[in-house]
């Protein structure tokens, strides 16, 4: 009952007072054992993975919109009856049960609405945007840029939890046979050589190697554009911009041994963790510097190359985050398009003429993608722009390879 009325209370501040997802589990799951934090989890991810299907569902037999608490309550029996094995008299009662904490009234209200939910089968006919467990907005964004087929295939995958992926800094082939000699399933990613993919819950800080710096946990995704990153001479200054908490400023530092690394962060909570990670990777070459990516500490044309790891709506990576679908609308995007443009000059500012320069961030909005780099006009030459659209081995990612150019180009 406990961790039911956690669910709910984690939900509500999520869909109505944007809280972000793994905060509010933090704050609730704090003192509850492992089985009840794993529950938890479940309970709270899932309701957000499969968020409007289950709104549909039993949505079919109220006529008036609960409130906050009772509609989380619903969202969690539903989301019990539907996708977990749980018995319908322990789904039902127990969420019922919770909610009498929070809200007594609505009790006989969410009893009533979940036994009707679970003595009947799942509507057959769901909205697109419901199949597809996407706001309307966002599923209408989609449809248009990719089609229909493809964003139903790639949203099948954004409903499952992610697998676990590593960069590795050892020899690939002799860890894999490590960890399959313990019984754990692994495979190499085909988006960097760097890339491992292991099975969803597996536990990090029990693999081979990890107090020994061999590997950070990194999508291959984002692997693929720090591999985009060139150098004009290996002995150059790299910037990674907005680096915390540390993964791709990491995999930097291991590619490009000879260069001089500086990453670059805004937030001061974060920086004692960034630190820890990179001196834990052995980054013996990074330096790590409090600064804001609108206003760089360096000289015009004093960097070789930058690495501009960008905040984003975060909507590639909706297997990991789900509850970024509701976080940010459409106005928060072009928000963030504005940011992301306004760090992009800066970090042009100070990069050489003759320098590399990878733009990337974790989402498949065009916004946020191509309508970026079109903005910069005839400043530079944009080259490799790839968009990685999700799947169960990776998620959404976009990035691209810019040169800043001597002359406008007419």
């Amino acid at each position: 009952m406990q961790v039911r009325k956690a669910a709910i209370e984690c939900l509500t501040k999520i869909i109505h007072a944007k809280f972000k997802a793994d905060v509010a589990i933090q704050r609730a799951g704090q003192y509850f054992e492992v089985r009840e934090r794993k529950m938890l989890h479940e309970c709270v991810y899932g309701v957000l993975r499969h968020s409007f299907s289950l709104e549909a569902d039993f949505s079919r037999f109220i006529k008036d919109k609960p409130d906050d608490n009772a509609y989380a309550a619903l969202a969690v029996g539903t989301y019990q009856l539907r996708h977990m094995r749980v018995p319908t008299h322990a789904a039902v009662s127990e969420t019922v049960s919770a909610i009498k904490q929070l809200n007594p009234k609505a009790a006989g209200f969410v009893n009533a609405v979940l036994r009707r939910v679970s003595s009947s089968q799942p509507p057959k006919k769901l909205k697109p945007n419901q199949r597809t467990e996407l706001p309307k907005w966002m599923y209408a964004q989609w449809r248009d840029a990719f089609g229909a087929d493809e964003v139903q295939a790639f949203c099948e995958a954004l409903k499952q939890p992610p697998m676990l992926c590593l960069a590795l800094f050892t020899d690939r082939d002799i860890w894999i046979e490590q960890v399959q000699a313990l019984g754990i399933e692994a495979e190499v990613g085909e988006l960097s050589p760097y890339a491992v993919l292991l099975p969803v819950g597996t536990d990090v800080v029990a693999l081979p190697g990890f107090e020994a710096g061999a590997f950070t946990v990194m999508d291959q995704a984002a692997q693929a554009a720090v591999m985009a990153l060139k150098m004009p001479r290996v002995d150059g200054l790299i910037l990674d911009l907005c680096a915390a908490p540390g993964g791709k400023t990491a995999l930097l530092a291991h590619r490009f041994p000879e260069a001089r690394i500086i990453a670059v962060e805004l937030n001061e909570k974060r920086l004692p963790r960034l630190q820890e990670n990179l001196s834990r990777l052995s980054c013996d070459n990074v330096v790590v510097m409090q600064g804001d990516a609108m206003k760089l500490p360096f000289d015009e044309s004093s960097a070789d190359a930058i690495f501009l790891d960008a905040p984003c709506s975060a909507s590639g990576i909706l297997r990991r985050h789900p509850d970024a679908k509701l976080l940010h609308d459409l106005e928060a995007v072009e928000k963030l398009s504005l940011l992301q443009t306004a760090m992009l000059k800066e970090s042009l500012r100070v990069l050489k003429t003759d320098g590399k320069m990878v733009y990337a961030v974790c989402s498949i909005h065009q916004q946020e993608n191509e309508h970026v780099i079109s903005s910069l006009g005839k400043t530079v030459i944009s080259r490799d722009n790839r968009r990685l659209l999700p799947t169960i081995y990776h998620d959404g990612f976009f990035h691209a390879t810019i040169e800043k150019c001597s002359f406008p180009t007419l």
